[in-house]
């Protein structure tokens, strides 16, 4: 079995019924509807993730599988752009007449625009204008191109710089074009805040459908940002950095991950988190803990220079097509939280309890930050974050609090309701999906997160039906 068909999740059987099993109380079923938090209902948490495909979607890419070996391609290329399109997201707008069709998709700070004449599918993205001709950017395209599979770069009239894609319909099969159009969204989001920063020459291009966030929201994010920063860079100073290297290597790694989660930045400032990221994995085994976590160090204290203006060009609202993440293998998946919350352990019976709450969400937003996750164990994710962030959520508007800081209190009734919502939407695809509600201890908030986190990594995300 394929990639594409791990992704999809396809099995030997699948048949819908109107059997529906129940998490308790009420819920809403799996509609499509966002998950929100109370009084959050516009914000968005964590990256996008196409691995949350319902089994009509499914339905749809088999479809244009046998449609396009049948000849069918009318038929066929529907069904592929019905698979791409999230309902819930409103990513993409296709429309056909005949043999013909357009569309446009978006990849978050890029639009695809795209079209057919029944005989050749075109589509192209623009990355960047030249406000005068350069010839070290036309070089970097050069070099860019050799690294593209499907698409390539152009240029037309207006000196805006393309990536292009084009092919006969008799060879655009489903797994070739969807192929395509993904290398060309999500290489040119992420290529064109690059080419920005490296040349002063350039200008944005086909940026137009971004969203800027309130002032309001901005303020707030901000504020965290820095909040969390210099929290960060407090904490790892107390410790040593010989005898807690591991200790520190979780409070920067946990930061970034949390920053990238409840503030999801786009552009320049996910790279830099990409590349903190990197500090700590990348040659891992040559060089020593102790240096990487320097290294992480002074990449991070450089956040702190990021004025507001700045860090507002990187937040902001969008849509997407694409993940720009694999799916987790389960196992790992798992592995992670469970191995964070034994390693939390020592820290509590040893009195750094702050240090304990770290490392517990650690091997919860790690997961986020590396794989495509399905969209249950992302909202699943918000509840357990709203309760160990409540004064983010409580500045951005987030009503009633599932936990009170000052009284140290949890508030049950509504962590519930939210983990039935969550649950409920998507009991419909993970039939198995059982969680057990009275194993969630509400004594403290360390035995919170621990019982809850542990509730989510030992979910059956089983999609096979009878």
């Amino acid at each position: 079995m394929g990639w594409l068909d791990k992704l999809l999740g396809k099995t030997d059987t699948v048949k819908e019924t109107e059997e529906r099993k129940e998490t308790g109380g009420n819920y809403t079923p799996s509609n499509g509807a966002v998950f929100t938090l109370p009084g959050l209902e516009s914000h968005r948490f964590g990256r996008y993730s196409d691995n949350n495909k319902t089994q009509k979607k499914t339905e749809s890419w088999y479809r244009a599988e046998d449609r396009f070996k049948e000849k069918n391609y009318t038929e066929a290329f529907a069904s592929v752009f019905d698979y791409l399109r999230d309902d819930v997201e409103d990513n993409l707008q296709f429309h056909s007449e005949g043999k013909n069709f357009t569309f446009d998709l978006v990849q978050g700070s890029k639009k695809v625009h795209g079209s057919c004449d029944g005989e050749t599918i075109i589509a192209r993205v623009p990355l960047v204008k030249m406000s005068v001709p350069a010839t070290a950017v036309m070089r970097r395209l050069l070099d860019i191109n050799f690294n593209l599979f499907y698409c390539r770069s152009a240029m037309d009239q207006d000196d805006i710089l393309y990536f292009v894609f084009d092919s006969g319909v008799t060879s655009a099969s489903p797994n070739k074009l969807y192929y395509a159009l993904k290398e060309m969204a999500t290489k040119a989001d992420r290529l064109d805040d690059m080419l920005l920063e490296d040349f002063e020459s350039l200008i944005e291009a086909g940026t137009d459908h971004i969203q800027k966030q309130e002032n309001a929201v901005l303020e707030v994010k901000y504020g965290f940002f820095r909040k969390w920063i210099e929290e960060a860079m407090s904490k790892a100073a107390d410790l040593n950095a010989d005898s807690f290297s591991g200790s520190i290597s979780y409070i920067f790694l946990a930061l970034i991950y949390r920053i990238e989660f409840l503030i999801t930045p786009y552009g320049k400032l996910m790279n830099t988190m990409e590349k903190i990221s990197g500090l700590y994995w990348n040659k891992k085994e040559e060089i020593p803990l102790v240096e990487r976590n320097q290294m992480m160090k002074d990449a991070i204290k450089k956040l702190l220079d990021i004025t507001k203006e700045e860090f507002a060009a990187s937040v902001y609202n969008t849509k997407a097509t694409f993940a720009i993440t694999s799916p987790p293998l389960w196992d790992k998946l798992q592995e992670y939280i469970v191995n964070s919350n034994k390693d939390s352990a020592w820290y509590v019976d040893n009195k750094y309890p702050d240090l304990a709450l770290i490392i517990t969400e650690y091997g919860m937003v790690y997961n986020h930050f590396v794989h495509s996750m399905p969209r249950v164990m992302s909202d699943l994710s918000q509840v357990y974050m709203a309760v160990l962030h409540s004064d983010y959520f409580e500045a951005l508007g987030m009503k009633p609090l599932f936990y009170n800081r000052e009284k140290q209190e949890l508030n049950k009734a509504a962590i519930e309701r939210a983990t039935k919502d969550a649950l409920g939407r998507y009991q419909d695809k993970y039939r198995e999906m059982n969680w057990n509600y009275a194993a969630i201890k509400y004594t403290s908030l360390y035995d919170f997160l621990i019982s809850f986190s542990d509730q989510l990594a030992h979910l059956n995300m089983d999609t096979k039906r009878s």
